[in-house]
Protein backbone atom coordinates (compact mmCIF):
# COMPACT_ATOMS: atom_id res chain seq x y z
CA UNK A 1 0.00 0.00 0.00
CA UNK A 2 1.19 3.52 -0.79
CA UNK A 3 2.36 5.42 2.27
CA UNK A 4 3.79 8.78 3.32
CA UNK A 5 6.33 9.69 5.96
CA UNK A 6 5.22 13.11 7.18
CA UNK A 7 8.50 13.67 9.03
CA UNK A 8 10.04 14.58 5.72
CA UNK A 9 7.63 17.33 4.75
CA UNK A 10 10.18 19.72 6.29
CA UNK A 11 13.21 17.51 6.75
CA UNK A 12 15.64 15.90 4.33
CA UNK A 13 15.96 12.12 4.55
CA UNK A 14 19.40 10.55 4.72
CA UNK A 15 20.04 8.93 1.34
CA UNK A 16 21.87 5.61 1.43
CA UNK A 17 22.41 4.70 -2.21
CA UNK A 18 23.30 6.83 -5.26
CA UNK A 19 21.21 4.40 -7.31
CA UNK A 20 17.98 5.39 -5.61
CA UNK A 21 18.06 9.14 -5.16
CA UNK A 22 15.07 11.43 -5.38
CA UNK A 23 15.10 13.29 -8.66
CA UNK A 24 13.03 14.97 -11.36
CA UNK A 25 12.76 15.17 -15.13
CA UNK A 26 10.88 17.20 -17.70
CA UNK A 27 7.23 16.48 -18.38
CA UNK A 28 6.17 16.42 -22.03
CA UNK A 29 2.60 15.18 -22.22
CA UNK A 30 0.20 15.50 -25.15
CA UNK A 31 -3.26 16.70 -24.13
CA UNK A 32 -5.81 16.85 -26.95
CA UNK A 33 -3.05 17.30 -29.51
CA UNK A 34 -0.98 19.91 -27.64
CA UNK A 35 2.26 19.30 -25.75
CA UNK A 36 2.09 20.27 -22.07
CA UNK A 37 5.45 20.93 -20.48
CA UNK A 38 6.46 20.83 -16.84
CA UNK A 39 8.23 18.43 -14.52
CA UNK A 40 7.83 15.09 -12.75
CA UNK A 41 9.34 14.65 -9.28
CA UNK A 42 9.82 11.32 -7.54
CA UNK A 43 11.03 10.30 -4.06
CA UNK A 44 14.06 8.25 -3.21
CA UNK A 45 14.04 4.48 -3.09
CA UNK A 46 14.23 4.73 0.69
CA UNK A 47 10.43 4.89 0.47
CA UNK A 48 8.51 1.71 -0.05
CA UNK A 49 6.75 1.56 -3.40
CA UNK A 50 4.26 2.07 -4.93
CA UNK A 51 3.92 5.80 -4.28
CA UNK A 52 0.87 8.04 -4.20
CA UNK A 53 0.79 10.58 -7.02
CA UNK A 54 -0.25 14.24 -6.79
CA UNK A 55 -0.97 16.33 -9.89
CA UNK A 56 -0.43 20.04 -9.24
CA UNK A 57 -2.73 22.36 -11.21
CA UNK A 58 -1.76 26.01 -11.45
CA UNK A 59 -4.17 28.92 -11.40
CA UNK A 60 -4.68 31.85 -13.72
CA UNK A 61 -2.46 32.77 -15.49
CA UNK A 62 0.04 30.27 -14.10
CA UNK A 63 2.74 32.37 -12.45
CA UNK A 64 2.11 30.84 -8.99
CA UNK A 65 3.61 27.32 -9.12
CA UNK A 66 3.32 26.17 -5.49
CA UNK A 67 6.74 24.52 -5.62
CA UNK A 68 6.94 24.54 -1.81
CA UNK A 69 4.05 22.07 -1.71
CA UNK A 70 5.39 19.97 -4.60
CA UNK A 71 8.81 19.47 -3.03
CA UNK A 72 7.42 18.82 0.45
CA UNK A 73 5.12 16.09 -0.85
CA UNK A 74 7.93 14.55 -2.88
CA UNK A 75 10.21 14.52 0.18
CA UNK A 76 7.45 12.71 2.09
CA UNK A 77 7.06 10.00 -0.55
CA UNK A 78 4.82 11.25 -3.38
CA UNK A 79 5.40 11.28 -7.11
CA UNK A 80 4.40 14.80 -8.16
CA UNK A 81 3.43 16.07 -11.62
CA UNK A 82 3.75 19.82 -12.17
CA UNK A 83 2.29 20.66 -15.61
CA UNK A 84 1.69 23.95 -17.39
CA UNK A 85 -1.71 24.05 -19.08
CA UNK A 86 -2.25 24.70 -22.77
CA UNK A 87 -1.18 28.20 -23.69
CA UNK A 88 0.63 28.80 -20.38
CA UNK A 89 4.38 29.20 -19.89
CA UNK A 90 5.55 27.54 -23.08
CA UNK A 91 3.02 24.73 -23.39
CA UNK A 92 1.40 24.40 -26.80
CA UNK A 93 -2.19 25.20 -27.67
CA UNK A 94 -4.58 27.95 -26.61
CA UNK A 95 -5.53 28.78 -23.06
CA UNK A 96 -9.18 28.27 -22.12
CA UNK A 97 -10.67 27.38 -18.74
CA UNK A 98 -12.28 24.28 -20.25
CA UNK A 99 -8.90 23.29 -21.71
CA UNK A 100 -7.46 23.38 -18.18
CA UNK A 101 -10.18 20.99 -17.00
CA UNK A 102 -9.51 18.70 -19.97
CA UNK A 103 -5.76 18.82 -19.30
CA UNK A 104 -6.30 17.88 -15.66
CA UNK A 105 -8.54 14.97 -16.64
CA UNK A 106 -6.07 13.74 -19.27
CA UNK A 107 -3.14 13.97 -16.86
CA UNK A 108 -5.03 11.96 -14.27
CA UNK A 109 -5.67 9.24 -16.85
CA UNK A 110 -1.97 9.31 -17.74
CA UNK A 111 -0.94 8.93 -14.08
CA UNK A 112 -3.40 6.03 -13.82
CA UNK A 113 -1.97 4.23 -16.85
CA UNK A 114 0.12 1.08 -16.56
CA UNK A 115 2.93 2.81 -18.45
CA UNK A 116 3.24 5.67 -15.97
CA UNK A 117 2.66 3.52 -12.90
CA UNK A 118 5.40 1.10 -13.88
CA UNK A 119 7.91 3.78 -14.84
CA UNK A 120 7.50 5.87 -11.67
CA UNK A 121 6.35 3.18 -9.22
CA UNK A 122 2.97 4.86 -8.74
CA UNK A 123 -0.01 3.33 -6.97
CA UNK A 124 -2.76 3.72 -9.57
CA UNK A 125 -5.44 3.72 -6.87
CA UNK A 126 -3.92 6.63 -4.96
CA UNK A 127 -3.89 9.60 -7.32
CA UNK A 128 -4.82 13.12 -6.19
CA UNK A 129 -5.59 16.38 -7.98
CA UNK A 130 -4.41 19.55 -6.23
CA UNK A 131 -5.16 23.00 -7.59
CA UNK A 132 -4.79 26.61 -6.51
CA UNK A 133 -7.28 29.32 -7.53
CA UNK A 134 -8.46 28.54 -11.08
CA UNK A 135 -6.54 25.29 -10.60
CA UNK A 136 -9.06 24.47 -7.89
CA UNK A 137 -11.72 24.70 -10.57
CA UNK A 138 -9.67 22.36 -12.75
CA UNK A 139 -9.23 19.87 -9.90
CA UNK A 140 -12.91 19.88 -8.97
CA UNK A 141 -14.39 19.71 -12.44
CA UNK A 142 -11.93 17.13 -13.73
CA UNK A 143 -11.96 15.13 -10.51
CA UNK A 144 -15.74 14.89 -10.37
CA UNK A 145 -15.63 12.74 -13.53
CA UNK A 146 -13.10 10.22 -12.20
CA UNK A 147 -14.54 7.47 -10.01
CA UNK A 148 -11.19 6.06 -8.94
CA UNK A 149 -9.56 9.37 -8.00
CA UNK A 150 -8.44 9.20 -4.38
CA UNK A 151 -8.93 12.84 -3.48
CA UNK A 152 -9.28 16.47 -4.52
CA UNK A 153 -7.39 19.30 -2.83
CA UNK A 154 -8.33 22.92 -3.54
CA UNK A 155 -6.41 26.00 -2.38
CA UNK A 156 -8.37 29.27 -2.44
CA UNK A 157 -10.43 27.82 -5.32
CA UNK A 158 -11.88 30.18 -7.91
CA UNK A 159 -15.28 29.50 -9.47
CA UNK A 160 -14.99 31.19 -12.89
CA UNK A 161 -18.77 31.39 -13.24
CA UNK A 162 -19.34 33.41 -10.09
CA UNK A 163 -19.05 36.93 -11.53
CA UNK A 164 -20.54 36.32 -14.97
CA UNK A 165 -23.76 38.09 -14.06
CA UNK A 166 -21.83 41.29 -13.32
CA UNK A 167 -21.47 41.79 -17.09
CA UNK A 168 -18.74 41.11 -19.60
CA UNK A 169 -16.76 44.32 -19.19
CA UNK A 170 -16.68 44.10 -15.40
CA UNK A 171 -15.72 40.43 -15.53
CA UNK A 172 -12.84 41.00 -17.91
CA UNK A 173 -11.58 43.96 -15.90
CA UNK A 174 -11.76 42.12 -12.59
CA UNK A 175 -9.67 39.13 -13.60
CA UNK A 176 -8.83 38.35 -17.17
CA UNK A 177 -6.45 41.19 -17.97
CA UNK A 178 -3.75 39.16 -16.24
CA UNK A 179 -4.10 36.83 -19.20
CA UNK A 180 -1.92 38.95 -21.46
CA UNK A 181 0.96 36.54 -20.80
CA UNK A 182 -1.07 33.56 -22.03
CA UNK A 183 -1.28 32.20 -25.56
CA UNK A 184 -4.97 32.48 -26.39
CA UNK A 185 -7.42 33.89 -28.88
CA UNK A 186 -7.92 36.84 -26.58
CA UNK A 187 -9.85 37.75 -23.47
CA UNK A 188 -13.18 37.64 -25.29
CA UNK A 189 -12.53 34.02 -26.23
CA UNK A 190 -11.72 33.08 -22.62
CA UNK A 191 -14.83 34.86 -21.40
CA UNK A 192 -17.10 33.23 -23.99
CA UNK A 193 -15.71 29.80 -23.11
CA UNK A 194 -16.67 30.30 -19.46
CA UNK A 195 -20.08 31.71 -20.36
CA UNK A 196 -20.85 28.82 -22.72
CA UNK A 197 -19.81 26.18 -20.20
CA UNK A 198 -21.03 27.76 -16.97
CA UNK A 199 -23.34 24.83 -16.16
CA UNK A 200 -20.37 22.46 -16.30
CA UNK A 201 -18.07 24.72 -14.29
CA UNK A 202 -20.16 26.16 -11.44
CA UNK A 203 -18.93 24.66 -8.19
CA UNK A 204 -22.28 23.95 -6.56
CA UNK A 205 -23.40 21.89 -9.55
CA UNK A 206 -20.58 19.42 -8.91
CA UNK A 207 -22.24 18.26 -5.68
CA UNK A 208 -23.84 15.06 -6.97
CA UNK A 209 -20.54 13.85 -8.39
CA UNK A 210 -18.29 14.80 -5.46
CA UNK A 211 -20.55 14.18 -2.47
CA UNK A 212 -18.78 10.93 -1.68
CA UNK A 213 -15.26 11.96 -2.68
CA UNK A 214 -12.39 12.84 -0.37
CA UNK A 215 -12.05 16.63 -0.38
CA UNK A 216 -9.74 19.11 1.30
CA UNK A 217 -10.47 22.81 0.73
CA UNK A 218 -8.49 25.80 1.97
CA UNK A 219 -10.05 29.25 1.92
CA UNK A 220 -8.62 32.67 2.83
CA UNK A 221 -10.58 35.01 5.07
CA UNK A 222 -9.26 38.15 3.38
CA UNK A 223 -9.25 36.76 -0.14
CA UNK A 224 -9.63 39.55 -2.69
CA UNK A 225 -9.96 37.12 -5.62
CA UNK A 226 -12.00 34.09 -4.58
CA UNK A 227 -15.30 35.11 -3.00
CA UNK A 228 -15.72 32.26 -0.56
CA UNK A 229 -19.31 33.02 0.43
CA UNK A 230 -20.38 32.74 -3.20
CA UNK A 231 -17.85 30.27 -4.59
CA UNK A 232 -17.15 27.68 -1.89
CA UNK A 233 -19.86 27.92 0.77
CA UNK A 234 -22.88 26.89 -1.41
CA UNK A 235 -21.18 23.61 -2.35
CA UNK A 236 -19.83 23.06 1.16
CA UNK A 237 -23.26 23.54 2.73
CA UNK A 238 -24.61 20.71 0.60
CA UNK A 239 -21.63 18.51 1.48
CA UNK A 240 -22.14 19.14 5.19
CA UNK A 241 -25.82 18.25 4.94
CA UNK A 242 -24.95 15.07 3.06
CA UNK A 243 -22.35 14.11 5.65
CA UNK A 244 -24.84 14.69 8.47
CA UNK A 245 -27.40 12.46 6.71
CA UNK A 246 -24.79 9.74 6.26
CA UNK A 247 -23.89 9.83 9.93
CA UNK A 248 -27.55 9.64 10.93
CA UNK A 249 -27.97 6.58 8.72
CA UNK A 250 -24.72 5.03 9.99
CA UNK A 251 -23.26 5.22 6.50
CA UNK A 252 -19.55 5.66 5.97
CA UNK A 253 -18.51 9.11 4.78
CA UNK A 254 -15.62 10.39 2.75
CA UNK A 255 -12.96 12.59 4.32
CA UNK A 256 -14.10 16.16 3.71
CA UNK A 257 -12.45 19.10 5.42
CA UNK A 258 -12.74 22.88 4.98
CA UNK A 259 -10.03 25.07 6.53
CA UNK A 260 -10.03 28.87 6.56
CA UNK A 261 -6.96 30.98 7.31
CA UNK A 262 -6.80 34.74 8.04
CA UNK A 263 -4.71 35.47 4.94
CA UNK A 264 -4.98 36.59 1.31
CA UNK A 265 -5.52 34.61 -1.88
CA UNK A 266 -2.01 33.15 -2.12
CA UNK A 267 -2.26 31.74 1.43
CA UNK A 268 1.07 33.38 2.26
CA UNK A 269 1.53 33.38 5.99
CA UNK A 270 0.01 29.90 6.31
CA UNK A 271 1.96 27.94 3.72
CA UNK A 272 3.52 25.68 6.36
CA UNK A 273 0.07 24.91 7.74
CA UNK A 274 -1.22 24.20 4.23
CA UNK A 275 1.58 21.69 3.66
CA UNK A 276 1.03 19.96 7.01
CA UNK A 277 -2.73 19.70 6.46
CA UNK A 278 -2.25 18.49 2.88
CA UNK A 279 0.19 15.80 3.95
CA UNK A 280 -2.12 14.66 6.76
CA UNK A 281 -5.10 14.56 4.40
CA UNK A 282 -3.26 12.44 1.82
CA UNK A 283 -2.01 10.09 4.53
CA UNK A 284 -5.54 9.70 5.96
CA UNK A 285 -6.92 8.95 2.49
CA UNK A 286 -4.24 6.32 1.94
CA UNK A 287 -5.17 4.64 5.20
CA UNK A 288 -8.74 4.22 3.94
CA UNK A 289 -7.43 1.65 1.44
Amino acid sequence: MAALDLRYLFEDAEETSPDGLANYESLDFVSNGSHLYGEILWPSKAFDKPHPCVIMLHGYPGSARNDDISHALCRAGCVVLVPHHRGAWGSQGKYLVTHCVEDAYNLALYAHSDEFAEKYDVDKENIFLLGHSMGGNSALNAGKKIDWLKGIIMLAPYDPTCLLDSGKEAYLTSLLNEGKILQSDGLDSIYEDILKNRNNLEFVKAFEQVQNKNLLVFTALYDSVSINEKMVKPLWKLLEENSKSNRAANKSSAIQKLIEYPVEHGLLGRRISVIKETGSFIKACLELS
